[in-house]
């Protein structure tokens, strides 16, 4: 059994799928703005949403907060190894952005990873039942 492929019209197809997909994401990136507004910083890439990872600023349509993307580069992790580790994710420009944010507001951004330290070392906090 042979089967002869129309490399052409797969090439075709896949281009046809990537253009739909681009739409999509448009219209789903339209909805979550309507749903959840997002609060603009003055960095292209920066937003905050109110209720995600509590108001802290994230990288736009990512979900990836800018303490992460900090935190991994105090780790030794270069902006090349960050993208590569978040496949797909995040471009080099989102995180080149995200560190610019990071040196312009170095101490929001440390207040709030010591806090997520401090918070690790003391534990999930258990209610006492009366």
């Amino acid at each position: 059994m042979t089967v002869e492929l129309d490399v052409q019209k797969i090439y075709s197809e896949l281009s046809q799928v990537r253009r739909e997909l681009g739409s999509l994401k448009s219209s789903v990136e339209q909805l979550g703005q309507a749903i959840r507004p997002r609060t603009a910083t003055e960095h292209a890439h920066i937003v905050r949403i109110p209720g995600v990872h509590g108001g802290r600023p994230v990288v736009r349509g990512t979900g990836v907060s800018v303490q992460t993307i900090v935190e991994q580069s105090q780790l030794g992790r270069s902006p090349q190894q960050i993208v590569e580790d978040f496949e797909g994710v995040l471009s080099l420009a989102q995180v080149y952005d995200a560190l610019s944010y990071y040196y312009e507001h170095q101490a929001e951004i440390e207040e709030s990873i010591a806090q997520n330290r401090e918070a690790l070392w003391q534990g999930p906090q258990i209610p006492a039942s009366s």
